[in-house]
Order: C-alpha cells, then structure tokens, then sequence
C-alpha cells in the first residue's frame, strides 16, 4: 500500500510539474503594414489538437509550454510558425501569400520548376480544397463543372450506362480527347462507350467519381494541347488530380441533403455522404501515408409531368388501354382516369450507392531515393429508369406496342430498369532518385474498369408468359498497365540563357478491352408466334427478341482484344532571360493495332512588365503551337451489342453497333480506325494588377482531323416508302444486312468528320483583406464554337444506288443534322462562372453563381419521309445560384449548410410540338446544361483531430 501511495504521489508531482510548464499566451494579429487586426486566423500547436482562432479584433489567447510551436495560418497569407519560448505577449502581421493568388502547377512541363499558373507558358487552372468544399457538391464531375468554365459535364436521365458515369469534355470537344492524371501518371478510362445519343455519344470517359473528393488536395486543369509532353488522348489538354499528403490530423465529415422543387411540389433524391481522411509520418525523413474513404448515397429523382400517351407522328392522344369495340366512352373515361399518368415515368437522376478507398503514401529512403504509391478501389451501383412506358394499347396505328407485353404479367404495362454494377480499381508504385546530375523517376500503373449490367421490371417476349422480370444481360471490362522511365536535370551553367532543363522518357502500355455475355435469356429469340406482322417489309414474329430496353450482350459479341503501345518523348524548356521562357516537346509512339505517330509542341512566354509592388507588377504574353493526337480506343474498336429501338410508329427494330473489324462493316465499306489528328495554337496574356488581382485571357483553336463517332442508324424500316429516294436507300441497306436475318439495321465507329473549335477563357481573380475579413473574388468565362469542316462518308455507301440515294444515306443516315448539331451547339457556347467568398471571424459565406449559355437540339431525320426540323429547339441561358455558410464552430468543428440552385432553376420546358409525348418535360438527351432536380439543400459537418 505504501509502494502504491508513493507512486501515486509522484505521479501528482510529475503532472503538477508539466503543468507548471504551462504558460498563457496571448497576442494581435495584423495585416501587414495594417493596424486592422485579421479575425479568423488560426493557432495551432504544431502536433496536437490544441488551438484557437483570433476575435474579431484579431486577439487570440492559448496555454502552451515553452518549447512548443505555434503555427498560424490564415486564408490568402504566408503560414508562420514560431517557438513559444519565453514570450508571453505576441504581436504578428502575416504577410500576403502572393502564390495564393497565382497558385503553384508543376502540369504542363516535364523539364521546367514549378511555377505560378500566371507565369506559366500555358493555361492552367486550379481548383483548390476551398473551392471543392464552397460547391457543396460530392462528386468530382459536378465539382468540375461548376468551378471550371472550359468544363462541361452532363448528367444524363436515361442514357443506358451513361446515367452511372458523367462524362467530362475540355473546351467544347470529346470527353476522350483530355487525358487524366492521378499525381501526374496517367488514368485509365472506363469500359463505358456511350451509344445511345447524348451529347458524349461515341466517346469514351474517364469515370471522375470513382474517385473520393475526401482524398483530393487539388485538381489542375491545363488547358491547351499536350499530347506531344502526356501522349494520347491530350488533344484538348489534360486534368491532373493531385491527392492530399497531410499526416497526423484526421478528418470526418458528413453531409446529407435532398432536392425539393416547386414542380408538383417534390422532395426527393435524399442524399448522405460520409468521408474520412487520416494521415501518419513515415520515417523521419518526411515520408507520410494518407488514406481516405468515402461512402455516398443518393435516391433517384423524378421529374416526370402528366404522361399523356400520344402518337408520335400525328400528335394524336392514344388511350392508355386497349378496348374491345362497344365498350361504352363512360366505361373508356372511368378506365382511363384511373391511371396515375404522373408517375408512370422517371426522369431524373438514377439512384446509386457509392463506396470508395484510395491512398497516397512517400517513404524517402537513404541517399535521397523514394518510394511512392497511390491508387485506390471504388464500387457503384445504381438503378435508372427508361422513359419509353410499355402501355397496354393496341390502337390500329400503335397495333405493333402489342407486341411488347403479355397482359397476364404486366396488366397495366410495364417501365423497364437498368441497374449496373461498376467497380474501379488502380494502383501506382514507383521510386525516384538521383543518378549524379539526373533525376530518374520509374513507375508501374495499373487501373481497371468493369460494368455489368441488369434489367429489372422487363420480359422476354419472345419467351411468352413463361418470361422472366429481370436478366443478367453481361458486361464490359476494361484494363491498362502503364510503365514508365523519365529522366530530368536542370543546367544553370549554360553560355547565353539564364537556365536550361531537359527531360526524357519512356512508356510502355499494355491495355485488354471485353465484352461480357450475358445469360441466354437476356438476348435470345425463343420464337413466339402468337402475334405476327410485317416489319420493315421483313415478315417475323413481331415479339421482340430479349430483355427489353436493353437486350443482353450477345455470344457473337462476346470479345478479348489486346494492343500494346510504347513512346518515347523529348522535352526543353529553356530560360533564356528571367523574362523570356521557351519550351519545346517531341513525342513517339507506336501502336500495334494501327501504326505509329509523331507529335510535337513548342510554347513560350514573354514578361513584358515585371515591376513587384508597383500598381501594375507584371503583364506577360504567352503562346503554344502543338500537334496531337488520339489513338482509337478499344472500346470503339471493338463494341458490339444489339437493340431495340422504338420507331415513330411504336414498332421496335433490332439494331446492331458492328464493330470494326466485323463483315458487316465491312460490308458498308467502313475502314479500319485510325487515329486522330490535331493541331493546335493558343496565344494569351496574363497580369497582376494592384498586388491583388491577377487577370487572363487565352483564345485558342483546336483542329481535330479524322474524329471517330458513330453513325447513324442504318435500317430498312421505311422499305415500303412512297418516297423513291427513301425506298432505294432502304432497298440498298436490306441488301447490305441480307446475310443477318435477325437485325433490321446497324451502325459503326468510323473516323467520319474533321472538325474546328474556336474560343477564349477568361479568368479575373481578387483576394485582400477587406474590413474585418477576408474576400476573395473571382470571375471566369469561356466561349466556344464547334463546326464541321468535313464528312468521310464509306465507299459501300458512295459507290451503289442512285446520286438521290447516296447523297440521302450520308445526309439523312451517315451523318445526320442531329449528329452535326450534337457537335456544333449540343452544348452551351458560353459559360460563366463567378465564385465569391468572405471570411469574417468564424463565418465564410460562399456563393457561386454559374450561367449556361444557350444550346440548340436538333431532332433526327432518320428514315423518316418528311423533314423532322420542326421539332428543333433553342434552349435559351440559365444561372445557377450556389450558397454555402461554413461556420468554425469550433478549431476542430465546422458546421456548414447551403443550397444547390438555391432558386430552383430549370431549362426551358420541351414546349416543341410533339418534344412532350412521355415523361421528359425540360432539357434534351442531345445537350443539357445542368439537369432537372432543382434545388438541393443540404448540411455539413466535420470534425478535424
């Protein structure tokens, strides 16, 4: 007892002597030549959770002991870090952190330091953690496109698999044409091609929202060519993730929200997300490991209007049964009243649940070597509706929807669902090191993407009443292993130029595209006769054949392709004065599927002011000049799937997409893909005025050679056409189909149009203090212009039928006014956005407006007899309104609350005759500009240890 009461008191004496130690310290912050005190700032002492933040008068106060470091940080201000020592009283003015202004890029040169984005010779945004967290948004793709004005990303109601995966296009081409970088290695892109008409419809993405915006320290957005520095797919430029590296602080946070709207007055799309963020040290040379997790779920949305069930062609309403003849018109109006015609569809945002885990880790080791890694696992699954209803009616002019249904399993028809089950993964592992003057960097990538598909509430109706509801109908996988040499140094010593650095390379790229059959039920004809007809002047069964909406991947598409590349690339970048930067690029690389391809660029920039502290501190003048190039992705290559296609008359045909290499391509005379061409030139200014404000403007053009899309459809519907043109094409187009008796029409991947962008960026940006706080300001805008130059139509096409019929299969058919317009103005020419924040003590109100410009839809003239350019509409331009409050309840707890589209803006409504038939009210699958859910509110929380 005696031993435990000694303890016991030396325990009390030794916590009374480090408590002791303790002593209070308190102090003023201030601006710089200011006696304005900076409310807000924050102390911390350094390696605990211990800290506070300064009053409105800039006063803090914190007990520390004496060998302890305070570190004070402020938003748009140099961090400061200082021992407390024997200093009990503190006065600080934290200077101005000029590369808060002009933020740090190392993107866009492989053999130049890092430098500020203004002095940089090409464009680069910079799209912090503050900026993704003052969205509000969770994803990656929606961040994008309401930070960055040169980004568009549609999120699609509908679309088959491109409702799971938001594709991203740079300055107003593909989305395949950017490539994506993790912490500078190259991304894989998805196993999704997108075919079913949206504004990315031939294209392949890089799926952004596999990736946690929890492990995301900043996103950079170079935007201007630079195939010739990354390799393919670089035609528009390239978006760098750079993922967080912070150590001993965890991170928690959850927000939920949900979207209610004045339309019918819903509230719904409930969503809750929960992140976390930890990092540790590795070593004591400065090595870390940080890991992040996030979970993000979301229901669906629904937007649909009263579904009043009308012909297609003539208008005409059609009575949502089928009745037999007497039946009395107040049996016929009881009947049809009893249909909820406003939730017999939905139109909106698909449901999806979410779940990803990614890390990024540095372990220097002796003689200056390190090791890294990063990647991470993600998996989505999410449900989306399609909008073709499968009604009950067997009216004469709609007798072929009849064929669709069995009234025993969907008495009051039935809206068939897409669920897919997508899962990502990706792992780099390299070391860098010195070797005597060089700097050597070697690393191995890896990443894979795989989507499989179900559909739900559907049949088989070729199978009869003994028809499943849901099928496994197959699925896509993609894989790519990067390998990677490159080699630095920089020369200081060097006659005549200030400084000289040089990099060299190599790459190695293994990729392996598939396709996945589905079960034999998805995709199989079982042959019931029980209704027969003529379709498309081919007698059949008319029950179409596979799950409908979307019909499994069939044996014959079942595919296992391979190719491997290898490049090998040059790069100087030369100082000739502290004023004058040059820089060059040359690149090789070889495929084995379709030859090689050489590329290069040169940039420069000129400062033509440079006077710090003045009212005008520096102007420069920059320009590029470049080729590029993107090789044809596998998925293009070899895609293929079947469909059914509801037509005009509410028959459904069986279209193929016929891959590349196949007969039937073959057939119509398409040649193999090759790779596309650019050639780019972009000239810009940049300045910094009044210490604070930092100014840009680029113009640029983007020549794309040889692009690769996809046709229309080729079918033999309108074989019976009283029009002699329309027939003969028909007639030409069964002949060339003669040899698959089960497809009435096909379309290709083909390097079919050259095309010209035009447009200019222009970014303001102001950050001081300001009062009590501070604010900062920003203004963006871009303006973008797509025409087609040129159309390669096949020589299968060119080269039979008549010049009416030929001129009409690649006018109406090959390359239709709904293709062209897809490219020409699918997508707004315009946007703006403006970002202003202001941090008063704890509070930082942040609002974002953002305003769509105008696009136009073009409707299909297809296989139809008449002109369709009546249906064209002109969306008109919308701004949306972002509101955030974050509050610093605590140092360790911020609470935030906020509004997306906070006054529940919509496009224009589908106010074209015929454009409402079924559920779409607003927007158009050609082009949207930001959806059509409204406002969405939500809550914050987190929690920093």
């Amino acid at each position: 007892m005696k031993k435990v009461l000694l303890l016991m008191v030396a325990l009390l004496l030794g916590a009374t002597g480090a408590m002791a130690q303790l002593k209070r310290v308190t102090g003023r912050i201030t601006a710089p030549g200011s006696p304005v005190g900076l409310p807000g700032v924050t102390v911390m002492i350094k390696g605990t959770n211990v800290g506070t933040a300064t009053s409105g008068d800039g006063r803090f106060s914190i007990e520390a002991e004496p060998d302890q470091t305070l570190v004070f940080t402020s938003v748009g201000s140099v961090t400061q870090e200082h021992t407390v020592g024997n200093r009990t009283d503190w006065s600080l003015a934290l200077a101005d952190d000029q590369t808060a202004l002009g933020e740090v890029v190392v993107i866009g040169s492989r053999s130049g330091a890092a430098r500020s984005n203004i002095d940089s010779p090409a464009p680069v945004d910079v799209i912090t953690n503050r900026e993704i967290v003052a969205t509000g948004r969770t994803d990656v793709t929606q961040i994008l496109n309401f930070v960055a004005p040169s980004i568009n990303s549609n999120r699609q109601a509908g679309g088959d698999g491109t409702a799971h995966v938001d594709p991203v296009s740079l300055r107003g081409v593909s989305p395949d044409q950017t490539l994506v970088l993790i912490n500078g290695k190259r991304r894989h892109g998805s196993a999704l091609v997108n075919v079913l008409g949206t504004p990315a419809q031939g294209s392949v993405a890089v799926d952004f929202n596999a990736i946690p915006t929890s492990a995301i320290e900043r996103i950079e957005v170079l935007r201007d060519g630079a195939a010739a520095q990354y390799g393919s797919d670089a035609i528009a430029g390239v978006v760098n993730i750079v993922l967080k590296k912070t150590t001993d602080q965890v991170r928690v946070s959850a927000t939920s929200g949900v979207n209610h709207t004045s339309f019918k007055n819903r509230t719904d799309g409930f969503s809750l997300q929960a992140d976390i963020n930890y990092g540790f040290k590795l070593g004591e040379k400065g090595g870390f490991f940080n890991v992040s997790g996030q979970i993000n779920n979301h229901d669906k949305t629904n937007r649909t209007d009263f579904y009043e069930f009308k012909n297609r062609l003539t208008g005409a309403r059609q009575y949502w049964y089928s009745y037999a003849p007497g039946t009395s018109d107040e049996a016929i109006q009881a009947k049809e009243a009893s249909v909820d015609r406003s939730r017999m569809g939905s139109n909106g945002s698909s449901a999806q649940e979410n779940a990803g885990l990614f890390f990024n880790m540095s372990l220097p080791l002796e003689g200056g070597a390190e090791i890294y890694a990063f990647g991470g696992l993600s998996g989505r699954s999410g449900n989306s509706q399609n909008n073709s209803y499968r009604y009950p009616n067997g009216t004469a002019n709609m007798s072929s929807i009849s064929s669709r249904y069995f009234p025993t399993l969907y008495p009051d028809g039935f809206l068939p669902e897409i669920a897919a089950n997508i899962n990502d993964r990706s792992i780099t592992m390299g070391m860098k090191g010195k070797k005597g003057e060089w700097d050597i960097d070697f690393s191995n990538t890896f990443g894979s993407n795989q989507m499989l598909y179900y559909v739900e509430n559907s049949l088989n109706a070729s199978m009869g009443v003994s028809s499943p509801s849901k099928f496994y109908a197959g699925g896509l996988y993609f894989q790519q292993n990067t390998t990677n040499l490159g080699l630095f140094r920089k020369l200081t010593n060097v006659p005549v130029v200030k400084s000289v650095g040089l990099a060299f390379g190599g790459e190695y790229r293994l990729e392996n595209y598939q396709i996945l059959a589905g079960e034999e039920r998805s995709w199989k004809n079982y042959g019931d006769t029980t209704y027969v007809t003529s379709v498309g002047g081919k007698a059949k069964g008319a029950r179409p054949a596979g799950a409908q909406v979307f019909p499994g991947f069939q044996y014959n598409d079942a595919q296992n392709q391979s190719r491997h590349s290898m490049g090998f690339y040059g790069d100087a970048e030369v100082e000739v004065t502290k004023s004058l930067l040059l820089t060059g690029a040359l690149r090789y690389e070889k495929y084995s599927d379709f030859g090689d391809q050489l590329t290069w660029k040169t940039s420069g920039r000129l400062k033509l002011l440079d006077h710090p502290g003045s009212m005008v501190e520096s102007v420069a003048l920059r320009g590029a000049v470049s080729t590029g190039f993107r090789a044809p992705s596998l998925q293009q290559k070899y895609y293929s799937a079947t469909t059914s296609i509801p037509q005009a008359d509410g028959s459904l045909i069986l279209s193929l997409v016929s891959n590349n290499e196949s007969a039937i391509t073959k057939s119509f005379g398409v040649p193999t893909l090759r790779a596309e061409t650019s050639n780019n030139y972009s000239l810009g200014l940049t300045a910094r005025l009044f210490r604070h404000i930092t100014a840009t403007i680029d113009a640029y053009e983007i020549d794309i050679n040889n692009r690769v899309t996809l046709t229309g459809t080729f079918d033999f519907n309108s074989i019976t056409s009283t029009n002699a043109t329309v027939k003969g094409a028909a007639q030409l187009v069964k002949g060339l189909l003669t040899s698959y008796p089960d497809v009435n029409a096909a379309q290709f991947f083909a390097n079919s149009i050259d095309t010209k962008t035009r447009g200019i960026d222009i970014v303001l940006s102001y950050r001081n203090r300001v009062g009590l706080g501070t604010l900062g300001v920003s203004l963006a805008g871009n303006f973008t212009r797509t025409m087609v130059e040129n159309v390669y139509v096949p020589n299968g096409l060119t080269s039979s039928g008549t010049p009416e019929v030929r001129q009409y299969l690649s006018e109406r058919i090959f390359f239709d006014r709904q293709q062209r317009g897809r490219y020409e103005m699918g997508t707004p020419r315009s946007k703006f956005i403006g970002m202003i924040y202001y941090t008063w003590g704890k509070l930082t109100p942040n609002i974002v407006l953002t305003r769509f410009g105008e696009y136009t839809s073009f409707a299909t003239q297809s296989n139809i007899d008449s002109p369709t350019g009546s249906r064209d509409q002109t969306f008109s331009a919308k701004m949306v309104t972002d509101l955030t409050l974050n509050y610093q309840l605590t140092p360790n707890v911020l609470v935030a609350a906020g509004a997306n589209n906070l006054f529940d803006i919509y496009p224009d409504e589908l106010s074209v005759a015929n454009n409402q038939t079924g559920a779409t009210r607003w927007g158009s699958g050609a082009g949207q500009q930001f959806g059509f859910n409204g406002a969405y509110y939500f809550g914050r929380l987190a929690f920093t240890f």
